[in-house]
């Protein structure tokens, strides 16, 4: 179909479109009754065509006769050639044409020899031929959508989609969308979709330039998008903070379509709108731009009145956070200090979470910032697998964290279950997917849906940095196969918007400053949530199992001094009340830490030596959870850390270990019998 036009030029896609027969721009009410003109010129032309004949032929005895039988034999080769040259045509036209031909040829047939004025010829040309006609316009109209489109051996029929009808078509600057009506029951959307490459060839378009998505309501309806030209070659450039000084509440945009509207995503919920705050997955391959685009959604976020940003990147230090100073609530940089602040999220979504339920909200609100002081949280992990390996914690960050005003963004290569858990990207609501090595990798976080429906970002890979497709709550859906491409800036600029607008970000609450300060101990407590065998304690996550190597010196250095014993061969006498223990301790800040259920369990040690009683097991600490916020197996575990320094495992009292206090200048390196 490719072409010239009356230009000179290449045919443009509207252009080719028309010349398919489906799409006609908007016309005057004579052209669009044009396309009905054939059969109703036909009708009146053959009755005066008929009379002609019979004068010229059948008022002469002797040529009627081989007139008659002419005129029969012409009527059915008539027919015969229409039967036969409608074979490409659809099965239903092709008979309503044979025998539209076939009658037409038999009136005038009968109507050369007895004159087409005479009963019931005139009648039936009056009534019969005029049904005809009518006939012939409703079917047109009935397949055209009453445009009067040619939609016979058009684009469907020649993709092998016959019987695929189109509707409403808009012309925009490049881009033609066609709602389409496939046969019901004969046909399903995915048909469809499938022959879009063949579509684009048939336009002269490349791959990607043709998409289709189906109708949520109605399977058998579509949506076919077709963009002639790639805008998104080259990257437009970056016009600034979207909404300097505005709620978080508003748009973040974070790019552009190839329409030129803005791309944007949405954090937090508004029941208003139905929407869920929601967390986003970040994928895309080495060099697709993911960091790069990562900067203005930053910026944005720093460029409004009620949000704070943390941003953790575990990979490359200053090389993609330098430019943000210390503009944000937070910048962690490096493995371990990213990993630390990850194990601090659940104690501040919990403390966030019941201070906005003690002030009556549900979910946050502007209003928790306005009269409260409480903004809205995003945390955006760049090179999350690094920091995924504690898999429950951050699932418990993932499940519980929206609630509490704090949206999570993990951004990495590739989001197969070796580098992010399932149950974690189970609640990932939006996806920012950029270039990718092959369709599969995007399938792990883009809907299927939204690949079916023509989205391809294996055609980027890395070719086309900052290329992008976007899903998430409050974008419309159609627009989940539209790509996109983030802006051209440059750190300077981004940094000169960031202090442009330092004076409207919001000072840091309480509750976060609390929580945030990597230097202060965590205090976080242990909640319950879902295991695959019911309900389970998720793992403590300050436990001595995670414990940093260069944390556990804090344990030694801090010596206690015991009294001497008088006697060191004192043995356990089973009948000696020891004092009651009245050094449970209410800590106001909840749960004792790490270092400070070590230091209670070695005064309790101590207590038990000036009572005089130099031997004992776990047993002897009872009710462990109430006193040091652990379990009877973190006791036992400390006991076996102080054997060797200050204490001696002695034996066993059934599967109890016994041990014994150390006397001073003992060699603790060889334990006693008991």
């Amino acid at each position: 179909m490719a072409g010239k036009n009356n230009r000179g030029g290449d045919l443009s896609v509207s252009e080719q479109m028309q010349g398919f027969g489906y799409y006609t721009p908007k016309k005057h009410w004579a052209s669009r009754l044009a396309p009905y003109a054939p059969e109703w010129v036909g009708y009146a032309a053959v009755w005066p065509v008929t009379y002609g004949v019979h004068e010229w032929l059948a008022t002469d005895p002797a040529v009627a006769p081989s007139a008659s039988a002419g005129l029969s034999l012409l009527g059915v080769g008539l027919t015969a050639v229409t039967w036969q040259c409608a074979r490409a045509r659809a099965a239903l036209t092709r008979k309503f044409a044979t025998a539209t031909s076939g009658i037409t040829a038999a009136w005038m047939t009968a109507g050369t020899i007895a004159g087409p004025g005479e009963t019931p010829l005139l009648e039936l040309w009056a009534v019969g031929g005029a049904g005809v006609a009518l006939s012939w316009s409703i079917y047109k109209a009935l397949k055209r959508g009453g445009d009067g489109e040619d939609g016979e051996n058009g684009l469907f029929e020649q993709v092998k989609l016959a019987g695929v009808k189109p509707a409403a078509t808009q012309v925009e600057p490049n881009r033609v969308t066609t709602r389409l009506q496939l046969p019901r029951g004969e046909m399903e959307v995915s048909d469809v979709q499938k022959a879009t490459g063949r579509i684009a060839s048939m336009f002269g378009l490349g791959k990607g330039a043709v998409r289709v998505t189906e109708n949520p309501d109605d399977s058998s309806k579509a949506t076919m998008t077709i963009v002639p030209r790639d805008v998104l070659k080259n990257p437009t450039a970056w016009p600034g903070p979207s909404s300097p000084g505005g709620s978080i509440m508003d748009p973040v945009v974070v790019g552009v379509y190839e329409d030129t509207e803005p791309q944007v995503i949405l954090f937090p919920g508004d029941k208003s709108q139905g929407r869920n705050a929601t967390h986003y997955g970040v994928q895309g391959m080495n060099g697709s731009g993911k960091s790069h685009g990562a900067k203005e959604p930053w910026t944005e976020i720093l460029t409004r009145r009620d949000a704070g940003l943390i941003v953790m990147d575990p990979s490359k230090g200053e090389q993609t956070v330098g430019f943000l100073g210390d503009a944000p609530y937070q910048v962690v940089t490096g493995e371990k200090a990213c990993k630390k602040a990850v194990k601090r999220l659940p104690g501040l979504i919990t403390d966030r979470a019941s201070q906005l339920g003690q002030w009556g909200y549900d979910q946050w609100v502007p209003a928790a910032f306005e009269q409260h002081g409480l903004p809205y949280l995003v945390v955006w992990i760049e090179e999350s697998p690094r920091v995924l390996d504690d898999a429950k914690t951050v699932i418990r960050i993932a499940q519980e964290a929206r609630s509490a005003g704090i949206s999570l963004v993990l951004s990495l290569q590739k989001a197969t279950f070796r580098n992010m858990p399932t149950d974690v990207r189970s609640q990932l609501g939006g996806v920012w997917c950029f270039g990718v090595n092959d369709i599969e990798d995007a399938g792990y976080l883009l809907s299927e849906d939204t690949i079916e429906g023509g989205a391809r970002p294996d055609r980027w890979k890395n070719r086309r940095p900052g290329c992008n497709y976007l899903e998430g709550p409050g974008i419309d859906e159609a627009r989940y196969t539209t790509p996109g491409r983030t802006h051209d800036h440059t750190d300077d600029q981004l940094r000169a918007a960031i202090d442009a607008h330092a004076g409207i970000r919001p000072a840091m609450h309480s509750i976060d400053a609390r929580h945030l300060d990597l230097t202060a101990p965590a205090t976080d407590q242990p909640t319950m949530v879902a295991g695959a065998d019911g309900v389970e304690p998720t793992p403590d996550f300050e436990s001595l199992d995670n414990l940093d190597p260069a944390d556990a010196a804090d344990f030694d250095d801090e010596p206690i001094d015991l009294p001497e014993l008088a006697d060191p061969e004192l043995t356990v006498d089973d009948e000696h009340e020891l004092p009651a223990d009245t050094t449970t301790l209410d800590f106001p800040g909840g749960r004792p830490t790490r270092k400070e259920a070590v230091a209670l369990l070695r005064s309790h040690i101590e207590q038990r030596a000036a009572a005089g009683r130099t031997q004992f097991t776990v047993r002897d600490f009872p009710d462990p959870e109430a006193t040091y916020g652990r379990g009877r197996s973190w006791v036992s575990g400390e006991l076996d850390k102080l054997t060797g320094t200050l204490l001696h495992r002695v034996g066993k009292d059934g599967r109890a270990d016994i041990y014994r206090l150390a006397t001073p200048h003992e060699d603790t390196d060889t334990p006693h019998a008991a």
